[in-house]
């Protein structure tokens, strides 16, 4: 039982989010309500999804944050000590700012790169498909796009649905949409690109996971026919904006759209400086 609330097991997810001790310092913090609200099966599927949402300061803003939720956790499990949500986030803020003075003054110990990684064209005789997803409250959105090895657009989909879903079923549903998508272009050597290190991992070793999850995944995969050939790719979201792009096209115009070469002019922009990359 979870040392804090003992109201259910303690695992990770509820440790760092579902706890109401931990619930109450993410709320006391002003965090992104669909982070603290969301329903996720994973822990991972919750990191993921605030990469996704946050920008970089909010995101290491967040990481500490978890840090000092764990240590508060410990320090009831060993201690005895109880630590209120305000103490917590103070701790979390003062080791931010520290930590921020002590990258002005001092050398970073890994290097920024260069510059942003962007979309790798696959390929020749190739269609890349980068596929992604998002979740909000009781709606889900999936967006997905395909080109060939010189960056062409050759069709793709954008789609609201009423689902209440976690992260890892909604980005399921991006991909079911785009091995449906396959089979009626019937392109027959398909790289898959997504954002989701889970699913992509799971892709790849589809007889490993027995769960819900991973016989979907199996049931997908033994729909297409033989002649398909398929590779899963996981890269960073930076490599997958118009996906993302589609997404949040989808909810601004709450509608589903299946296109050819005349896809939405909100990712000509992007669709244009992945092609020149």
């Amino acid at each position: 039982m979870c040392p804090r609330c003992g109201i259910e097991k303690e695992t990770l997810i509820h440790a760092l989010k579902n706890c109401p001790r931990a619930r109450a310092v993410l709320m006391y913090g002003g965090f992104n309500n669909a982070l603290v609200e969301g329903c996720y099966r994973r822990y991972v599927d919750w990191i993921e999804d605030a990469a996704r949402s946050l920008d970089k300061k909010a995101l290491s803003d967040f990481v500490t944050m978890l840090w000092n939720i764990w240590n508060s956790r410990n320090n009831k499990v060993f201690r005895n000590t109880k630590d209120e949500a305000w103490v917590i986030w103070d701790r979390a803020v003062g080791l931010n700012r520290e930590f921020r003075i002590f990258n002005f003054v001092e050398r970073p110990m890994i290097p920024k790169s260069d510059g942003e990684k962007g979309w790798q064209k696959p390929g020749a005789g190739v269609v890349k498909i980068n596929f992604d997803a998002a979740v909000d409250g009781r709606r889900m959105s999936f967006g997905l796009v395909a080109r060939d090895h010189e960056g062409f657009v050759l069709g793709g989909r954008a789609g609201v649905l009423e689902n209440q879903a976690a992260a890892e079923w909604a980005e399921l549903q991006a991909f079911a949409e785009s091995v449906e998508l396959v089979q009626e272009k019937r392109w027959l050597k398909v790289e898959l690109e997504s954002d989701c290190a889970n699913l992509v991992n799971q892709l790849n070793k589809p007889r490993v996971d027995f769960s819900t999850y991973g016989y979907r995944i199996r049931q997908l995969l033994n729909l297409v026919d033989s002649c398909f050939t398929f590779n899963f790719v996981w890269a960073p979201s930076c490599c997958n904006k118009v996906a993302d792009q589609l997404c949040v096209w989808a909810f601004k115009n709450n509608c589903s759209k299946a296109f050819d070469m005349d896809y939405p002019i909100e990712i000509h922009d992007v669709i244009l400086k992945d092609a020149i990359n």
